[in-house]
C-alpha cells in the first residue's frame, strides 16, 4: 500500500472519467440517453467547471489510484472509461498495459485521439455481454461510478466477467454513491438545480452498509471469487470546502488516512477487492 506521504498527485484540473455501461432504465421505466451526452463533456466540465466539481473528480481518481498495486509492469482495465481521463493519470511504469472499455463510440474516439498511445488504447463495447470479447486478464480492474447505473442482472454478468478478467490475485477498486450519507440531498439538488440529472441514470443503489451484501445477493458466486480487502467511504466534506479554496481542501483530503479510516457516511463507498484462486 502506498504511504500517505508517498501518495500520487493527480493534476490539478483533470476531467471526469468514469461512465456507464449500458442504457438503463429508471424505477419510471425511463431510459436515460447517454449517447445525448457530448464527447469529452466531462473533460470539458473538469477544465471549465467549478472547485467543488473538480475536486470531486480529482480526489475520487486519487483515491482510486491509492489502491491499484505499486509493482511495475501492472496491466489495468478501466470499466466505463467515458473519454479515457483516468487512464490518461496513470503512469507508464506502473501501468505498462491500460485498457479503458465504454458502450459510447464517440466517448471512446475521443479517448483515442486525447489519450490514447501505444500502451493505452481504449475500445467500444456495445454491452456488458460484450466485455465477454476482451482477451486476456489484468492484475487490476476500476469501475469508477458504473455499478449504480446497472440493473441487477447486469451487475450478475458484470461480475461473472470480472471473475474471468482479473487474474487470480490480482485488485477490483470500485466506486458507487452511498445512500446512508447527503448523498441523497446532493442528488436531488443536482437534478432540479443543475445540467446533471441522476434520476433516470442511477437505478441500482447502494450503501455501506450493505454493499458487500447486496453484491453477494446479486451474484452469487461473489464470496467465493472476491476477497473484500477494504471497504470505506470517501469525499465528506473536503470536495465542498473547495467552493471556498480548491488547494487547501485538495491538500486536506490527502490527510484521511482510509485503510485505517472507516466512517460510514462519506458520499462515495469505496470497495477494494482481491480475486481468489491459485498465487492470490
Amino acid at each position: 500500500m502506498v504511504s500517505e506521504t508517498d501518495k500520487p498527485r493527480l493534476e490539478a484540473e483533470p476531467p471526469n472519467g468514469c461512465s456507464h455501461e449500458h442504457q438503463p432504465k429508471s424505477e419510471a421505466g425511463t431510459q436515460f440517453d447517454y449517447e445525448a451526452i457530448p464527447a469529452g463533456y466531462y473533460d470539458r466540465v473538469m477544465r471549465e467547471g467549478n472547485p467543488i466539481r473538480r475536486l470531486w473528480h480529482v480526489s475520487k481518481f486519487e483515491r482510486v489510484l491509492d489502491y491499484l498495486p505499486t509493482d511495475t509492469d501492472q496491466s489495468v482495465l478501466d470499466i466505463g472509461c467515458f473519454a479515457g481521463t483516468f487512464l490518461s493519470l496513470l503512469p507508464k511504469d506502473r501501468f505498462s498495459r491500460q485498457l479503458g472499455v465504454d458502450i459510447l463510440p464517440a466517448q471512446i474516439d475521443y479517448a483515442n485521439r486525447t489519450y490514447g498511445t501505444a500502451f493505452r488504447s481504449f475500445r467500444h463495447v456495445p454491452s456488458i455481454t460484450h466485455l465477454r470479447t476482451v482477451d486476456g486478464s489484468f492484475d487490476c480492474v476500476t469501475l469508477i461510478e458504473v455499478i449504480e447505473h446497472l440493473q441487477a442482472v447486469e451487475i450478475r454478468d458484470l461480475f461473472s466477467e470480472l471473475a474471468r478478467l482479473i487474474r487470480p490475485g490480482g485488485r477490483l477498486v470500485l466506486t458507487t454513491p452511498n445512500y446512508t450519507s447527503s448523498w441523497p440531498v446532493l442528488e436531488l439538488i443536482l437534478n432540479r438545480l443543475s445540467d446533471v440529472s441522476y434520476e433516470e441514470q442511477h437505478i441500482t443503489r447502494f450503501t455501506y452498509f450493505n454493499m458487500a451484501r447486496r453484491l453477494a445477493e446479486l451474484y452469487p458466486q461473489f464470496d467465493a471469487e472476491f476477497e473484500v480487502d477494504l471497504k470505506t467511504t470517501t469525499h465528506f466534506i473536503t470536495p465542498f470546502l473547495a467552493g471556498v479554496s480548491y488547494e487547501w481542501a485538495r491538500s486536506l483530503s490527502r490527510i484521511v488516512p482510509h485503510t485505517s479510516w472507516r466512517m460510514p457516511f462519506g458520499n462515495l463507498v469505496l470497495m477494494v477487492l482481491t480475486r481468489r484462486g491459485a498465487g492470490s
